[in-house]
């Protein structure tokens, strides 16, 4: 059992990657981890800092560190509830479709 089994880290991720390939893999990725709220800005989740790992390890795997920028930067609970938004432009995520 995790020694932490109902807390949560919270973190904002931005990149900047220059390659559309890796740039999509990181979106992909960071998409299972929460909501993107700008066009290279995650709010991302973990349930313990072993996925905190898992997570950091993914991009570090998929970005060129010579070309690439990612930036973790954590959340505290506490400021959650403080976070300000102006502006209601929502992002739409990509759907892929088939045309048949």
């Amino acid at each position: 059992m995790s020694q932490h089994p109902h807390r949560r880290w919270f973190y904002l991720v931005c990149y900047d990657i220059a390659d559309n390939e890796r740039r999509d893999d990181a979106s992909e990725l960071l998409s299972g981890y929460g909501p993107r709220v700008q066009y290279s800005v995650f709010e991302a989740t973990v349930e313990s800092p072993v996925a905190f790992e898992r997570l950091q390890q993914a991009l570090t795997d998929i970005i060129d560190p010579d070309e690439d920028q990612v930036r973790i930067y954590p959340l505290r609970v506490p400021d959650l509830a403080k976070i300000t938004i102006i502006g209601n432009r929502r992002l739409e995520e990509r759907n892929d479709f088939w045309i048949i």
